[in-house]
């Protein structure tokens, strides 16, 4: 036969693992949260292709490395990298303004992405 403390324990044990708090749900899919992402990001591709020309490759590619790193497959990659150009077709007048004024908003708001990509 157990000993009685023996099985007291393992019934604490027992009771504390049910009567767990539910986990918080995730931050959302990955794949999902990346399109958001993504027709923001072309929003803000599309005035720096315009005015500053290829600069617009580098942070495309800094945000399919985070988005691959964060699980993404090659399929999804792709599809985010179309999102950004449909994203591209909906840009502000704001961000197609080719001024230092606009650059500046433009680099801001790289910047305000880049801390939740």
């Amino acid at each position: 036969m157990l000993p009685r403390w023996l099985i007291l324990t393992a019934l604490a044990v027992l009771a504390a693992c049910t009567s767990a708090p539910a986990r918080k749900p995730p931050m959302g899919d990955p794949f999902v949260v990346a399109q958001d992402q993504a027709l923001a990001l072309g929003k803000v591709l599309a005035g720096i292709r315009l005015c500053e020309g290829v600069a617009w490759q580098m942070p495309l590619d800094e945000f399919i490395a985070v988005k691959r790193q964060r699980g993404l497959d090659d399929i999804q990659t792709a599809m985010i990298a179309a999102m950004t150009g449909a994203g591209e077709a909906q840009a502000e007048p704001d961000m197609l303004e080719c001024s230092p004024d606009g650059a500046a908003r433009r680099q801001a708001a790289l910047t305000e992405m880049r801390a939740v990509w």
